[in-house]
């Protein structure tokens, strides 16, 4: 797959079908657009493209940072973007941020600029909602009406609902940010994912019995509650099951000032993989949140957290046990 991070870098000189939209989720709703991208590319003998922005068009107009908590997370990240845009199997992704040019130029100079200019479009794919052009001044019966007149194909695609809802990456987020992993997982078509590479952490769970795989919280990426989570780990193509943690650890680092904790003390995701012991520091994983299990709280002492952590554990097998 080729892949472009900016407007000038094109030069494409075979036909296209594209697929327009944000697709920050690229959740089942977008999916739909995206297959029928790839499926016009073949039925018509062109090249299938993938249009998208690789920042947030609100965070850019709204001016605001990746740590600036009002700003919209990420519900995957650009490396599991790209792996799942990859594996739908286009030929082509356009993966380039949205900037001050994209957000003042017109509609019809965006689709005369952009889609013929730039992508070479034969075909476009865009969902009933999709605007374009400064203000979102666009809109799908505008894009038809312009397609229409310059020879272009276009399908646009009606909202696609799972258990009576619309699926939408607000809806997303509003599942991931009250923990109810099992309808993120129905609205994405895939479960919902942190990937990293492990790091060296406090050893204290090994200690107790419970060595754990440490990667960092992404600080851009939709973060669930703070808590446990039944998980999937994913370690060199090898799926096992695990329990995972999310947060500050407010009993071990107990040291620290309350105040100070939200400050000082970075979110981590710690992952204790069951009947696991090899030495994977510097390796990279992929953790599955299929399940929330409890809210992160302070224990009066570190024995108090281990016996809770064995009773998380039994449960968590328990929970794997039935799902096989």
């Amino acid at each position: 797959m080729e892949i472009y991070t900016s407007l000038e870098q094109l030069n494409l000189t075979d036909k296209t079908s594209v697929a327009l939209g944000n697709f920050d989720g690229l959740h089942v709703g977008h999916r739909v657009i995206m297959e029928d991208a790839i499926r016009s590319a073949k039925e018509n003998g062109l090249k299938s493209l993938c249009f998208t922005f690789s920042n947030h068009p609100f965070n850019f107009i709204l001016q605001r940072s990746d740590d600036d908590p009002d700003a919209v997370k990420l519900i995957c990240t650009e490396e599991e973007k790209i792996d799942l845009v990859r594996g739908m199997g286009f030929d082509i992704l356009v993966n380039i941020p949205f900037d001050e040019i994209i957000m003042k130029m017109r509609a019809h100079a965006f689709f005369e600029d952009i889609i013929i200019g730039r992508l070479n479009a034969g075909c476009v794919s865009v969902g009933f909602n999709y605007t374009y052009g400064a203000r979102a001044e666009g809109r799908p019966e505008d894009l038809v009406r312009e397609c229409s007149e310059a020879g272009i194909g276009v399908n646009i695609h009606e909202a696609v609902t799972v258990g009576g809802r619309v699926v939408s990456s607000t809806l997303i987020r509003e599942m991931i940010s009250t923990g109810n992993m099992e309808r993120t997982a129905l609205y994405l078509g895939r479960p919902y994912a942190f990937s990293g590479t492990v790091a060296h952490g406090k050893n204290l769970g090994a200690k107790n019995g419970f060595p754990t795989v440490n990667i960092p919280a992404p600080e851009r990426q939709m973060l669930p509650p703070s808590g446990v989570y039944f998980s999937r780990t994913v370690l060199n193509g090898n799926e096992y099951k695990s329990i995972s943690n999310i947060g500050v650890n407010p009993t071990v680092n107990q040291e620290i000032d309350h105040a100070e904790l939200k400050v000082k003390a970075r979110k981590t995701i710690e992952t204790f993989i069951f009947d696991f012991d090899d030495d994977i520091y510097g390796d990279d994983v992929t953790v599955y949140f299929d399940h929330f299990s409890r809210g992160e709280r302070k224990f009066r002492s570190k024995e108090e957290l281990f016996e809770q952590i064995s009773r998380d554990c039994e449960q968590a097998r328990a929970y794997h046990y039935v799902q096989e």
